[in-house]
């Protein structure tokens, strides 16, 4: 019989936490900049009473009655940020940059710009001018944490966390962070304590939950794994990707009924969720219920028609009912998919 895959996905998630604030001092009104004062001035009080769009309109207003008001760059930038416009972020805040080439805080949010698109190294160097011209705060070793982790460099990423949580012993996305960090380098046992202390310090992390229980079940502690990803879903009731991984959990402990209930609330919350199909099709299989595995599977293949492994999981369960042109269909198309080991599917297979 074909090996059938088990696509159990850890599902570890990586956090984004506060990143900067407006410049929030009025400036003084002189004569010749009055309107662009004035507008500045209605525009950080905007901010102050969460109304971003307003205070948009107003610092947009100041810059155009005062072309070099570095100030209202920097605000609008910042605001920007805040509202997930990343590019108008970075270009703001560039103007900013080369009106003052000093201002720590234009550095660092340009820096958070950057790694929202996916500029790591750019957005290193703006955390390093950050630090350089003085912004010592953990945040800015958070984030250059941040970026450091998206390009891969582990430990370079672990000593920002390192310095960040120095700074703020209760910086639980930090705590968080340093974690996956440490996962990526296969440090689980390093990984778990971290996690614990994030959900430790921050209780309604739904996410770190999730992530504790993935690290305990590589470690395989299913009966922790269990318990860290039912408090994943008890903060938030519909994350999906929780239930999913207790499922896994409960799939690796033998429990394949209540791993099946577990992908079915998965399903039940997001009903395209190709992952959960398999994992129940993988549960149901083991139960040697293949009529049911098979529908399962091809739910999945429904959902994701280059879903590999879920191609080669139906294969096994055809074989398994003496379909074996139909076996070896699912199985080449598992290995034009680039399925891993295709030579286990494709032989004998015309």
């Amino acid at each position: 019989m074909k090996r059938i895959l088990t696509f159990l996905i850890a599902s570890f998630v990586f956090s984004v936490g506060v990143f900067a604030q407006i410049d929030t001092s009025a400036t003084s009104i002189v004569a010749d900049d009055q309107e662009a004062e004035l507008a500045y001035n209605r525009g950080v009080q905007a901010f102050m009473a969460q109304d971003n769009p307003t205070a948009l309109t107003e610092l947009t207003d100041a810059i155009k009655f005062k072309p070099n008001f570095e100030k209202a760059y920097y605000n609008r930038g910042v605001i920007k940020n805040e509202l997930n416009d990343f590019e108008g972020g970075l270009a703001d805040l560039s103007v900013a940059v080369e009106m003052n080439k000093t201002n720590e805080k234009a550095y660092f949010a340009r820096g958070f710009s950057r790694v929202n698109t996916n500029d790591y190294t750019g957005a290193i160097i703006d955390f390093d001018k950050a630090l350089s011209n003085g912004y010592k705060k953990a945040n800015v070793y958070y984030y250059r944490g941040m970026a450091n982790f998206y390009l891969e460099k582990y430990d370079e990423a672990i000593a920002d966390y390192d310095k960040a949580i120095e700074l703020n012993e209760n910086y639980s996305y930090a705590y968080h962070d340093r974690g996956s960090a440490k996962q990526k380098k296969g440090n689980i046992e390093g990984a778990e304590a971290d996690y614990l202390k994030s959900v430790e310090v921050n209780p309604e992390m739904a996410f770190a939950y999730n992530n504790l229980g993935s690290a305990q079940r590589e470690l395989k502690k299913y009966d922790l794994a269990i318990e860290s990803y039912t408090k994943a879903v008890t903060v938030n009731p519909e994350y999906y990707v929780a239930y999913n991984n207790r499922g896994l959990a409960k799939y690796q402990s033998e429990d394949y009924e209540g791993a099946i209930a577990d992908f079915k609330k998965a399903i039940n919350f997001q009903n395209t969720y190709a992952v959960a199909y398999n994992n129940m099709g993988m549960s149901l299989f083991k139960m040697k219920k293949y009529e049911e595995a098979g529908v399962a599977f091809s739910d999945a293949i429904k959902n994701d028609k280059n879903f590999a492994q879920a191609y080669a999981n139906r294969g096994t369960v055809r074989e398994n009912m003496r379909d074996f042109k139909g076996a070896c269909q699912d199985w080449n198309r598992a290995v034009e998919l680039g399925i891993e080991n295709p030579e286990i599917y494709s032989k004998g297979c015309k």
